[in-house]
């Protein structure tokens, strides 16, 4: 087994994916936001030290000592961003934007003490440049790619406004375990084969960071605000009990391959549902949840 190494230098891009608050990705029309509209991430470890237990004799001698093995529990994330971008700082705090006089188009942002960040939460992928890296097969170049599956917790920081740009931080998101993002909801690494997919291994629930190198590029970050993950559950009603074999996009974790999902014909669908499917076998809507196997009779 060969080990490359690889230098990494400047971020590329950001992809934010909007998470419930159980650390499972939220289909939708506005779940996604990719960018290079930030300055830095930083990421600061959390460790524990634990309790160091020391105990001398009469003669004051050590007679008894234990320090413990220094544990990890996540990082705190904090992000400076490069001008305003309304919907990533709502996915990223939980606060709600500002629509215009129309509510067509997204024209701010509030801060509200009242905001409530226990039902949400965002993953964050980052893109670096190898700088020196041989190109794959296909002469794609090679990025090094990183993912912070599940951060919760983001507040606003300070904003200075003066004689020079205003910028943005967030502060205060701490990454958790219990994430279920297992392989990822995008293409971010190639196969044997050179065909772009989600990641071979499904990341643990307890993984904090993952990093690989990859010859897959980062998302366009042209297209500006939020955008939707997953396809539209188009043929089911609200209300109306409907099967459904939706086009291939994204599976869930727990079942990672799907060709074509088919609900319940006794399922009384919501209200836009969206579906979210990869190449494999079938699935049902069971009028709760994505279940495995086709569906009953």
């Amino acid at each position: 087994m060969a080990t490359k190494k690889f230098t990494l230098v400047r971020g590329y891009a950001m992809r934010a994916t909007r998470l419930d608050g159980c650390g499972r990705p939220v289909s939708g029309p506005d779940s996604v936001i990719a960018s290079d509209g930030f300055i830095t991430v930083g990421l600061t470890a959390n460790i524990e030290e634990g309790e160091e237990i020391s105990q001398t004799n009469a003669a004051g001698k050590l007679c008894i000592t234990d320090k413990p093995q220094p544990r990890f529990t996540g990082y705190t994330a904090a992000i400076t961003f490069c001008g305003v971008d309304p919907e990533l700082i709502s996915m990223l705090t939980g606060n709600p934007v500002v629509l215009s006089a129309d509510g067509e188009d997204v024209v701010g942002f509030d801060i509200d003490s009242d905001t409530d960040l226990t039902g949400t939460g965002f993953a964050l992928e980052l893109w670096s440049k190898v700088p020196v890296a041989a190109c794959d097969a296909a002469g794609g170049e090679s990025y090094g790619y990183m993912v912070i599956p599940f951060l919760q917790g983001g507040t606003l920081g300070d904003v200075t406004i003066e004689n020079a740009a205003v910028n943005f931080a967030l502060a205060g998101a701490d990454s958790k375990d219990g994430n279920e993002w297992g392989v990822g909801p995008y293409d971010v690494v190639r196969d044997e084969t050179g065909v772009a997919g989600p990641l071979n291994t499904a990341l643990s629930t307890t993984n904090h960071f993952h990093l690989e190198l990859t010859s897959v590029p980062p998302p366009d970050v042209e297209t500006t605000g939020a955008t939707a993950l997953g396809v539209p559950a188009t043929g089911a009603t609200a209300g109306t009990p409907a099967t459904l074999t939706p086009a291939n996009g994204y599976a869930p974790a727990d079942f990672a391959d799907i060709a074509g999902l088919t609900a319940s014909p006794t399922t009384a669908w919501t209200g836009g549902q969206y579906v979210l499917l990869r190449d494999g076998s079938t699935a049902h809507w069971d009028g709760s949840a994505w279940a495995s196997g086709p569906a009953p009779a």
